[in-house]
């Protein structure tokens, strides 16, 4: 048995206790993240009992020396547990105060617990895909069903954020100082150093020429990594990983559902930039060319919607023209995750760095065919809009 199993199974033991389900028999399967996980080590559960049979999902952390520095793992690990065990609750009773229906509340995954051991942190949820829930493959580009649930259910995310700071203005005061962490602490260590100027240079090396040296001015005059993941106006607590990778999918009549699963970067930040997030690492020029628009039409009119039914005018307190200008100032932003964040998004299965064998220069991945056709298209459509 693997150290994490060991941990994940003495959390079990505590949260099952806990909860009366006794006698039981657990069986764990260990699971891969297929490229999409790089903090923690995956487990399916079965639980069965006289009670109830549970499907549940586990993470339990792996991520260790430097690298857990580097990848701000403490603040990874603290941020989800935050979001289930205070943020999901505020936002459950916020929609049961003013009567939402099942049908358009937002839904997290059922928690089942949470270990905070340095080093061993455990999430355990409700296993989503013994429910009918699938996800998207990454390494194709969005479609419409699939980038509207998205962000119908990013619109309802940011939209409790706003009833938050209405209703409970305390309690969204404690959250309102939670910073993105990621790319926070500069390091000018020869590693790192050159790990950024591999990378730079992977992505410059795929766009066209004629471009290449606004995306070169573009790196060298840049701001901070972290620039964009501040509030402009009214902060609002944003998902900050906001990728089809996070999420699972299910058809309902006819609909398609979203539910996010990984909340390990949440923060005060910007609605507009989990929205450039999401469409530019998970679609490509061509779905753009015809779905931008939309998709932004579709986002505000599901968050003035959802602020509606929680008794907030939009009109108010997040105008349109306000979220068009933060569209607007976020879209560099999408240069800079397209060159850092896109390539691991991208990357196959048995290309994936190994945690268990690391070495920095894993995180440099050779440009593959779908990350070079992807990050052209961003840098042709930031571009032909003057962004960069």
């Amino acid at each position: 048995m693997t150290d994490a199993e060991q941990t994940l199974f003495g959390v079990l033991d505590k949260e099952l206790d806990k909860r009366g389900y006794r006698p039981r028999d657990v069986k764990v399967k260990p699971i891969s993240s297929g490229g999409a996980n790089y903090t923690s080590k995956l487990f399916l559960v079965d639980v069965t009992t006289p009670k109830e049979d549970l499907k549940l999902f586990a993470k339990v952390a792996i991520i260790a020396g430097q690298l857990r520095q580097t990848m701000s793992a403490d603040w990874l690990f603290a941020t989800e547990r935050l979001t289930y065990t205070k943020i999901a609750k505020f936002y459950e009773d916020l929609q049961v105060k003013h009567n939402l229906s099942e049908e358009v509340k937002l839904k997290f995954p059922k928690f089942y617990g949470c270990n905070d051991e340095y080093g061993k942190e455990t999430v355990i949820m409700e296993n989503l895909v013994a429910s009918g829930y699938k996800p998207f493959n990454r390494l194709k580009c969005i479609d419409w069903q699939h980038a509207s649930a998205s962000v119908e259910y990013l619109a309802k995310f940011h939209a409790l954020s706003f009833a938050l700071a209405k209703d409970l203005p305390e309690e969204f005061k404690g959250l309102s100082d939670i910073k993105y962490e990621i790319g926070s602490k500069q390091t000018d260590d020869e590693i790192s150093k050159s790990m950024w100027e591999k990378i730079i240079k992977g992505a410059i090396a795929v766009v066209k020429d004629e471009h290449k040296s606004r995306v070169i001015n573009y790196f060298q005059n840049m701001p901070k990594f972290n620039t964009y993941n501040k509030p402009i106006g009214k902060p609002v607590l944003s998902h900050g990983d906001f990728r089809v990778s996070n999420l699972l999918f299910k058809a309902e009549n006819e609909k398609v559902q979203a539910i996010a699963v990984d909340f390990q970067t949440v923060y005060a930040g910007c609605p507009a930039t989990d929205l450039v997030y999401l469409i530019f690492l998970g679609s490509d020029e061509e779905f753009r060319a015809e779905y931008y628009e939309k998709l932004l039409d579709h986002y505000y009119t599901s968050l003035s919607k959802m602020m509606e039914w929680l008794s907030i005018d939009s009109t108010e307190v997040y105008p349109r023209e306000e979220f068009d200008r933060d569209m607007k100032e976020n879209l560099p932003y999408a240069v800079l995750i397209g060159a850092t964040i896109l390539p691991t998004v991208v990357v196959e299965e048995d290309a994936a760095p190994d945690l268990g064998n690391f070495d920095y220069n894993q995180f440099v991945m050779s440009p593959n065919e779908i990350f070079a056709k992807r990050f052209r298209g961003i840098v042709n459509d930031c571009i032909r809009w003057n962004v960069i």
